[in-house]
């Protein structure tokens, strides 16, 4: 599957991880399934998204807005979670922003990134 989701460092984070094509259904089943989660019990703290293997990103934009929708229940129930996503190809970067856009969460601070030593530093 070209596009993971895990829960790491005991709970407090959730990674995902993108490579190939990445579909905006997939990104969907992701949000949904972190929603669940989040409704059973888990206290995230911090998000992770990785997009630096993907090929192709075949999400409309109103897959972005869905997803976004999705993302701010999350957003509810966990309001200060801090986000970050890394999006080397100018393509993905925009489109990433353009989810950004949609996530409106006091509370959540959400980032962009180019490249993995960008997000690190």
């Amino acid at each position: 599957m070209p596009y993971t989701m895990d829960v790491i460092d005991n709970g407090k984070g959730i990674l995902h991880i993108g490579s190939g094509t990445v579909t905006g259904a997939e990104l969907m089943l992701s949000a949904a399934t972190v929603l669940k989660l989040v409704r059973e019990g888990l206290k995230s703290e911090f998000g992770l998204t990785d997009l630096t293997d993907v090929k192709e990103f075949s999400v409309s934009a109103e897959e972005i807005s869905r997803n976004a929708a999705l993302n701010s229940g999350i957003s509810r129930d966990l309001p200060s979670v801090k986000v970050a996503i890394i999006a080397p190809a100018p393509d993905i970067y925009g489109m990433v922003r353009m989810w950004q856009a949609h996530i409106d969460s006091p509370g959540w601070a959400s980032h962009v990134f180019q490249s993995k030593e960008e997000a690190l530093a």
